[in-house]
């Protein structure tokens, strides 16, 4: 997701609740805004809504969703209400988002949910998550988004927690962790090579960080093609691609 707006938000006074109508049919749409960081990410959901209402109309009602980056809940809560028989895992590693995701599902009387505090990579281990919490830009598992702070975190495969059994396979997954993506798609290639495989991987994509992920975006295109996949959408936005992966039909 885009870090945040850099616009000044004058005249409002924090915390309040955001409400959104339209985004999934006959459904309310409603989240906590703490700070200015938030209000850009729920209110005008990072500048990404043609993205995420385009994912939508991609989700069925009975989808297992992973939502990988979950942040405070932008795409996880809608994506819950359009599965409504489904389920949504998200995947958030900070603890000050975890509670602001919390919060949002609570708001929300949605039920269909995990969330799984721990980031997703290549391998298991540990490793340091830069981020300085809800007031600032996304984190990172490297130090490019000019962020200094930084405190361990459990890393998982889903492959890994799959074969455990602690969840089940995904139909549709969205990524979005700041440079992180190819980390995570490699700790999913059994997943990618097998009969379950996602029917659509939303991807967003920073060519400016992958270098220090120490891959590019010939490298994450090469594997998902690999894979069987193939572009459906792909948007360049400012520093960003943003795109879709379906399978042939």
């Amino acid at each position: 997701m885009k870090k945040f707006a850099k616009k000044i938000y004058h005249k409002i006074r924090y915390p309040y609740i955001c409400t959104h109508s339209g985004l999934v049919s006959g459904q309310t749409i409603r989240f906590h805004v703490n700070n200015p960081v938030e209000q850009f990410r729920l209110e005008k959901f990072g500048g990404e809504k043609d993205q995420l209402e385009g994912l939508l109309d991609m989700l069925r009602a009975d989808d297992v969703f992973f939502d990988i980056g979950a942040s405070v809940g932008a795409w996880s809560i809608p994506a819950a209400k359009k599965a409504a028989k489904g389920t949504v895992i998200s995947f958030e590693p900070d603890p000050e988002n975890q509670d602001r995701l919390q919060r949002n599902y609570e708001l929300n009387d949605i039920s269909n949910f995990r969330i799984m505090p721990f980031a997703v990579g290549e391998e298991e281990g540990e490793l340091e998550l830069f981020t300085a919490g809800a007031y600032a830009a996304s984190p990172s598992l490297r130090p490019v988004n000019k962020i200094a702070t930084s405190l361990k975190v459990k890393i998982k495969t889903i492959d890994g927690l799959i074969a455990e059994g602690e969840i089940p396979a995904p139909t549709v997954v969205k990524i979005d962790i700041e440079g992180a993506e190819m980390m995570a798609l490699k700790g999913m290639s059994e997943l990618l090579s097998g009969a379950q495989k996602p029917r659509v991987i939303w991807v967003e994509l920073h060519p400016v960080f992958l270098p220090s992920f120490e891959t590019n975006l010939t490298e994450i295109f090469g594997f998902l093609i690999g894979k069987g996949y193939q572009i459906n959408k792909l948007v360049p936005r400012e520093d960003q691609v943003i795109c879709d992966w379906v399978l042939p039909s």
